[in-house]
């Protein structure tokens, strides 16, 4: 039931008055619920892709907050080991090896995952080596 955006309920009470109970993944319990919608093709349709689009920007909306709340900017590598160990997001500026990529890993537990699509402006120094960085790097443990 978690999986699906939404859950279109019919029981022999919604049959007989040609209407359904539509349930919301989004808002749990008796809130997400709404009793007597109508089955006729016509409003049923479009009253579904209204609600579609309400939990996909409830979800979205809640999903960009958790990101940016776990994120951490950090400029050094006591810093990223800190944030990793706290259970968040490290961003920090990246021009080491992998084999110091894999230190951080046997070290922390947390890889790159990604580097950002938009970078920071200006000059940076690595978290790692201390030396020139033109990329900022993501780091988290992947579970």
């Amino acid at each position: 039931m978690k999986g699906i955006p939404l859950r279109i309920e019919i029981g022999p009470r919604d049959v007989s008055s040609r209407s359904v109970v539509i349930s919301r993944r989004d808002i749990p319990g008796k809130q997400g619920k709404v009793f007597g919608i109508s089955m006729e093709p016509s409003f049923l349709v479009d009253y579904i892709k209204e609600k579609l689009n309400e939990v996909q920007s409830s979800l979205l909306s809640a999903a960009t907050s958790f990101r940016d709340s776990n994120f951490v900017d950090v400029s050094s590598y006591d810093e990223l080991k800190e944030a990793i160990l706290q259970g968040k997001w490290a961003r920090g500026p990246w021009s080491a090896s992998d084999e110091e990529e894999l230190r951080v890993k046997e070290e922390t537990g947390a890889t790159i995952r990604c580097f950002p699509f938009e970078q920071p402006e200006g000059p940076h120094t690595c978290l790692m080596t201390e030396n020139p960085a033109d990329e900022v790097a993501i780091f988290a443990i992947s579970y």
